[in-house]
């Protein structure tokens, strides 16, 4: 499998993890669940989104490839310092 195979198989699961996420926030919104928890869950959507971003823009590419895996120092950090 090439690395644009990945990439998009990669994607569609987070964004299925995403709309999973969506469902399950709204459930427990109207269960009336304690603010903390769906605190988390929001933290967990908002994370998932953000890297299926970056999956589909290809930042991550270098994950994707076979071989070791990239030394964190020397990686190409799509953080920008934060």
């Amino acid at each position: 499998m090439d690395v644009d195979e990945r990439r998009r198989l990669i994607e569609l699961f987070l964004r299925r993890c995403v709309t999973y996420a969506d469902a399950s926030i709204e459930r427990k919104r109207k269960r009336g669940e304690d603010d903390e928890i769906i605190a988390e869950w929001l933290a967990y959507r908002d994370f998932t989104e953000h890297t299926a971003s970056e999956v589909a823009s290809g930042v991550l590419d270098t994950w994707l490839e076979d071989g070791p895996i990239p030394d964190e120092d020397n990686s190409q950090n799509s953080d920008s310092g934060n």
